[in-house]
């Protein structure tokens, strides 16, 4: 089966989307600070916000955005985990549930990708290996349990694509300039 030409094109993101994205990534970080960071909110909402901050940064570059495996398996996960820890039913196996959420994240990214979106399947596996490492080593590392720690890494991805961004935006105006 071959893939939709879509996918065969690579990531669409213009400068001024990077920007954007950046923008995007900061208020998610900052939503996880002062709700999971300040413990307003329990820790486990933790990867539905990562989630939702790299769903609504992949939609603003359409189906051929970069992030779309990182906010599917972000989003799947953080569903089924604050759905559990929320409803926190009665003999039911919290890795069984996380299982769940992987799998729901499987997929809507094979559904997704049916329908032209480019959703990587070695970044969907990195994200939820990357995730299960983490949710692995978590009881040893304190920080790992920390929404601050996502809050800070988040706002630097952001940053890092404001001014990566930035510096496109500004060469492409350079660049636009007639000579002089």
């Amino acid at each position: 089966m071959t893939a939709p030409e879509t996918i065969r094109q690579g990531p669409v993101r213009t400068p001024a989307n990077r920007v954007i994205q950046g923008l995007v990534f900061v208020a998610g970080a900052v939503v996880l600070e002062i709700t999971v960071g300040a413990e307003r909110t329990g820790f486990h909402w933790t990867p539905l916000i990562l989630g939702v901050s790299y769903l609504v940064a992949a939609a603003i570059d359409g189906p051929r955005g970069g992030y779309w495996a990182t906010a599917i398996g972000l989003t799947g996960w953080g569903l089924v985990v604050m759905l559990f820890f929320e409803i926190r039913p009665v003999d039911v196996d919290g890795a069984g549930t996380y299982l769940a959420g992987v799998g729901l994240a499987v997929v809507v990214a094979a559904l997704l990708r049916s329908r032209g979106f480019q959703v990587s399947d070695v970044g969907l596996g990195v994200t939820i290996a990357a995730a299960g490492i983490v949710l692995a080593l978590s009881p040893r590392v304190s920080e790992l349990e920390d929404g601050t720690t996502y809050a800070i890494a988040l706002g630097l991805v952001g940053l890092y694509n404001v001014a990566a961004g930035g510096i496109a935006l500004s060469r492409d105006r350079r660049a636009a300039q007639p000579a002089r």
